[in-house]
């Protein structure tokens, strides 16, 4: 802005004549250079005048670079709004151009972009990770999985219609990978009782219960991280092909991936944790442990196993009861998925 260039350079010459003045009413005073009574008034009466003008125009200085700052703020702003304008007009066009993914792919990521409300937004990789998942479970061409899916969608929001949405703003992703998740959870269990019938095999018991406190002290314990080890391999076991033990390795990173995400947020996540496995325990029959003496027993057995290990150590906060589970255990007595 140029009237800052010129108040910047009065400025400057203000303080110069200031420190030029004050320099010879110094030199009056010590004897170095004597000034006649007239002389010494004239440049006392213009030094006042001086400092007057330097603190008006530093004044004046200062408003405008913080109207310039306020302006170059606006412009920035501007120039990120534009800039995001931009990446989202043109994402579909990026899509399109993808070198890497297969063509179905990259139609069903078009196609997401096109259903999204327009006040969601995912970048490219987000939606090309929900794109590849629906190609995979072919969701377009099976009704009836893509009936499942939208039902799991109308049960997830409604279990969340009293969620305070800007208490974890930055969880707005889950709101549509947990169907995802829930979704393959229930076409494994599908799948896994499909084979178990035509290969006339023993009745499936259900998927055994995992228990809270294995994700609440994830990486500070090693009993937590063995028992979810073992608990995956059982799981693991159930599956019959190669394809639905690939699945699950899929099924199971994502599971654990959501429940530390949400279990990291503490009571904040617990109402959105809390419709996550009622959601996995209506359509996958997967279940948390609630009972104490069961979860008392779980780990005197998961201590057993690992006593003559290096990683026997339980975590400094260790507590079975977890701060969830105890709000799950209330929660649990008044809500019900249909």
């Amino acid at each position: 802005m140029k009237e800052i260039v010129a108040l910047q350079s009065i400025i400057a010459e203000e303080e110069e004549r200031i420190t030029f003045s004050r320099r010879q009413l110094m030199q009056h005073e010590t004897g170095e250079n004597k000034l006649t009574a007239m002389i010494k008034a004239s440049i006392e009466t213009k030094l006042d005048e001086s400092v007057e003008s330097l603190a008006k125009h530093q004044s004046m200085l200062d408003e405008l670079m913080k109207q310039d700052l306020q302006k170059l703020e606006e412009e920035e702003r501007l120039k990120e709004a534009a800039q995001r304008s931009y990446y989202y007009h043109y994402q579909k066009v990026r899509l399109k151009r993808d070198k890497v993914r297969s063509n179905d792919v990259k139609l069903e990521a078009m196609m997401i972009v096109d259903e999204l409300p327009t006040d969601v937004q995912f970048e490219d990789e987000e939606i090309f990770e929900i794109s590849s998942t629906m190609v995979e479970l072919h969701l377009r061409t099976h009704e009836k999985i893509y009936e499942e899916l939208e039902n799991i969608k109308k049960d997830f929001s409604k279990l969340l219609k009293n969620f305070d949405k800007e208490s974890i703003s930055d969880l707005g992703m889950l709101r549509y990978r947990i169907p995802i998740v829930v979704l393959h959870f229930s076409v494994l269990l599908s799948n896994i009782l499909e084979n178990i019938q035509e290969d006339e095999l023993a009745a499936f018991k259900g998927f055994p219960k995992y228990e809270d406190w294995w994700i609440q002290e994830l990486w500070n314990s090693h009993q937590a991280y063995f028992a979810l080890f073992k608990w995956k391999s059982i799981i693991s076991n159930l599956c019959i092909t190669n394809d639905q033990k690939r699945a699950w390795e899929i099924i199971f990173s994502n599971w654990i991936f959501i429940k530390k995400m949400l279990n990291g947020k503490g009571a904040l996540g617990f109402e959105f944790n809390f419709a996550f496995d009622a959601l996995i325990s209506s359509y996958a029959q997967l279940e948390e442990e609630l009972s104490e003496v069961n979860l008392l027993s779980m780990e005197a057995i998961i201590k057993n196993i690992t006593k003559n290990e290096d990683f026997n150590t339980v975590c400094a906060n260790h507590n079975i009861i977890t701060p969830y589970l105890k709000f799950k255990r209330t929660k649990s007595t008044s809500v019900e998925v249909k």
